[in-house]
């Protein structure tokens, strides 16, 4: 029996933003009624949920500084 491979393709955005002089590329698409995102190249970030996709960012950027203070 041949396998078959699945691909999931999701539409979003990037979103870019800073963090003390440090580029991040945010990728956040929509799911349902709820928008979720990650961060490029950063795998030890987890995928977050929110109701819009400003407040996904604004979860990621505090992930992200929280992390460089600990």
């Amino acid at each position: 029996m041949k396998e078959r491979q699945t691909r999931i393709v999701r539409k979003g955005r990037i979103y870019n933003f800073r963090i003390a002089d440090v580029e991040y590329r945010a990728f956040i698409w929509s799911m349902g009624s709820q928008f979720c995102g990650r961060v490029e190249d950063q795998p030890q970030v987890p995928q977050i949920r929110a109701r819009t996709a400003l407040a996904v960012r604004d979860m990621l950027c505090d992930w992200l500084t929280k992390s460089q203070t600990s």
